[in-house]
């Protein structure tokens, strides 16, 4: 299992390689004070061709190989899968990456930007997903672990207005 400070160096070497992207997910809620623990990343990246080399580059750089697959027989990353909407579900030497055309209802990138808030990390810009977005995915979510987060969530997106 990957350590914190292990997601966040997968999150320093996508902001090296200037990967457009939106941080979703629970990570992006513990960035802006959540007190969850997540043991994943996962991003809503741009889908154009520039940026998905970019992403590429990332992904060589940490050693990524689709999950599921055996460990004699990796699979890694795909450009056209990667220039889509789907999911693609990584393992890096560093933890799990998930890497998002779009989440629930479709939103991709472009949707997600304007919901988003800009965090400084370690000196760099970091697009996150904001609270009361993430809180209101989440009440939609039938999954278990989003409906045990939710209560969490929401005292704290209570406590961020005041």
């Amino acid at each position: 299992m990957a350590e914190p400070r292990d997601l966040t160096s997968i999150l320093t070497v996508l902001l090296e390689e200037q990967v457009d992207m939106v941080l979703v997910g629970a990570l992006a809620a513990v960035a802006q004070g959540a007190p969850i623990t997540t043991h994943d990343v996962d991003v809503v990246h741009a889908r154009s061709t520039s940026n998905v080399t970019r992403l590429i580059a990332a992904l060589g750089r940490l050693n990524a190989r689709y999950r599921g697959r055996p460990a004699f027989a990796p699979l890694p990353p795909d450009p056209v899968a990667l220039a889509g909407p789907g999911h693609s579900l990584f393992m890096t030497d560093l933890g799990p990456l998930d890497c998002l055309g779009t989440i629930e209802g479709g939103l991709s990138y472009d949707a997600l930007l304007p919901l988003s808030i800009q965090i400084d990390f370690d000196g760099r810009p970091l697009r996150v997903l904001g609270l009361e977005t993430i809180v209101r995915l989440k009440r939609g979510s039938t999954t278990p672990k989003d409906r045990l987060a939710l209560p969490i969530l929401e005292e704290t997106l209570r406590k961020s207005r005041g």
